[in-house]
């Protein structure tokens, strides 16, 4: 298996620091959503109004880009919908009109594949039945 695939997939290492990391950006979005959902954050490190912390991913060679669905456009930019073990689930997010907006393809990453990651300012994703984690 290459470091990502489109599916599901496992590992038997790990890279300690960016699995916390990957972790908390997790957390700090399911609590954004669950606040958002009883409209009330005392606590929340995500305004409860975005749900999302966009990052950039490298490997060690290069960014990590992966195909949106049947087209010819590339991602470059991702949420972490789930971290399960050695590997975490990334949703493909996309720029329509220099906004970046969730798509419904995910990838997975082998988290010891991950050299660097890189966050950007919190977005709001539509979360909905296909977008659900």
């Amino acid at each position: 298996m290459a470091c990502f695939e489109i599916g599901n997939t496992t590992s038997t290492t790990n890279n300690g620091s960016i699995a916390e990391l990957l972790k908390r950006i997790d957390k700090m979005q399911k609590d954004a959503i669950a606040a958002n959902a009883i409209g009330n954050c005392n606590t929340c490190v995500i305004a409860p109004v975005f749900n999302t912390k966009p990052i950039a991913v490298y490997l060690c060679n290069e960014a990590l880009t992966a195909p949106i669905g049947n087209t010819t456009e590339f991602a470059n930019r991702f949420r972490v919908e789930d971290v399960k073990g050695d590997v975490v689930i990334l949703r493909l997010l996309t720029a329509v009109n220099d906004e970046l907006t969730c798509t419904t393809y995910t990838i997975t990453v082998r988290i010891n594949c991950i050299c660097c990651v890189q966050c950007f300012d919190p977005i709001t994703c539509v979360i909905n039945c296909a977008l659900a984690a």
